[in-house]
């Protein structure tokens, strides 16, 4: 049961509890309009990209020796114009030595009206942000939107119980 000043038993306003409902899902959507981009991107690379061979020219390590991550980079060349590309990924050690071994040669992806815009020709590559902060947003956007029902509602039939 609402007071008259517009706050519920427990002093939170309507408006602030419709503040925080606008204010996550706008960054639900934004989430999901980047998310959005990301998905066209990689679907125009995937569709329309061209594929040259690359070559790794060295890794880029993070954390110690058998627990290191590390990012291929890669060399390709384009009508004469050489590129440079850095996995967004991060592989594990045992990749070093069999799918990205220094000199070794390795397919990218890109764009043929931007080369610049390239990803290493595998799947996961090329999809891999779309699918991460999609299945984040949606996850979050639901779970949060969920716990924001069900506590309005919960203090609701508090308020009316008094």
């Amino acid at each position: 049961m609402q007071n008259f000043n517009g706050t519920s038993g427990n002093g939170s306003t309507l408006l602030k509890q419709a503040g925080w409902f606008i204010g996550l899902n706008v960054a639900w959507l934004l989430l999901a309009l980047l998310t959005a981009w990301l998905g066209w991107r990689s679907y125009t690379l995937s569709t329309s990209g061209s594929v040259a061979e690359g070559t790794v020219v060295r890794l880029l390590e993070d954390g110690a020796a058998f627990d290191a991550d590390f990012y291929p980079v890669v060399e390709f060349q384009v009508d004469g114009k050489t590129y440079t590309v850095q996995s967004q990924n991060n592989y594990r050690w045992w990749n070093r030595y069999t799918r990205f071994p220094v000199g070794g040669q390795v397919a990218v992806r890109y764009e043929s009206a931007n080369p610049e815009n390239a990803e290493i020709n595998s799947w996961w590559d090329i999809w891999n942000e779309t699918i991460l902060l999609g299945a984040f947003t949606i996850f979050a956007a639901i779970s949060v939107n969920a716990y924001l029902i069900f506590r309005w509602r919960s203090q609701r039939a508090a308020a009316a119980a008094v």
